[in-house]
């Protein structure tokens, strides 16, 4: 099963453009030249004065309505809200798995293919009764496996916390940079998140990771 995963990611990469650079470049603009940013469930974005309330899903969702709006049309969106959550990220990635043939987006199978722009996502568990159903970040460089079944990653993201070497003031949430690790199995699969340090608990949620595919 792996070795076929491998084949069908060489061979679409091989028919297929991706459009993991403008989403990464996307986002790092904002980053860049925003000057005010809150975390909040609730959007509210002035673009021309650079400030940006949001949470993750919320950004991620508004680089893709700019960049691949097609990819964002396919994406679903839980009855009684008008749109995607994190879980819903997760829930269509993990989807994916299953298909041969992609057309807006594409499964990433293994930590080693993420490459900047890229998206992951993770789902929590109603029992935890966490305000959040999840989160969604896109990856600004490829993963770097720092020891054995472990990568750190570095993300952009809207956060109501900061990760490793985080670019977000002290007292500050909202968009920002920053590292996180994540452990994968024997397949290179991610199954295990640790948020700010790698010395810290792992977190353990299920994981999927998504590569929007430019339709030319």
């Amino acid at each position: 099963m792996k070795w076929f995963s491998a084949l069908c990611f060489v061979c679409l990469s091989l028919t297929q453009s991706f459009a993991s650079h403008e989403i990464y470049t996307e986002a790092a603009k904002i980053l860049e030249t925003m000057h005010e940013t809150h975390y909040d469930h609730k959007m509210s974005i002035d673009e021309k004065q650079g400030s940006y309330s949001l949470d993750c899903s919320g950004f991620v969702s508004y680089i893709l309505q700019k960049k691949a709006p097609l990819a964002l049309s396919v994406l679903p969106i839980d009855k009684h809200y008008t749109r995607v959550r994190a879980q819903n990220f997760y829930d269509y990635f993990k989807r994916l798995q299953k298909e041969s043939t992609f057309t807006y987006w594409m499964p990433i199978l293994s930590m080693r293919e993420l490459q900047a722009g890229d998206i992951l996502a993770w789902k929590y568990d109603p029992s935890l009764q966490k305000k959040d159903t999840g989160h969604v970040v896109i990856a600004s460089e490829k993963p770097v496996l720092e020891e054995p079944n472990l990568y750190r990653i570095r993300v952009i993201d809207s956060s109501n916390g900061k990760h490793a070497n985080d670019t977000r003031a002290k007292e500050s949430n909202g968009i920002g940079s920053g590292d996180m690790w994540f452990r994968v199995d024997e397949n290179d699969y991610p199954i295990g998140i640790y948020w700010s340090s790698k010395d810290k608990k792992e977190s353990q949620h299920p994981i999927a990771m998504g590569r929007v595919l430019k339709n030319l």
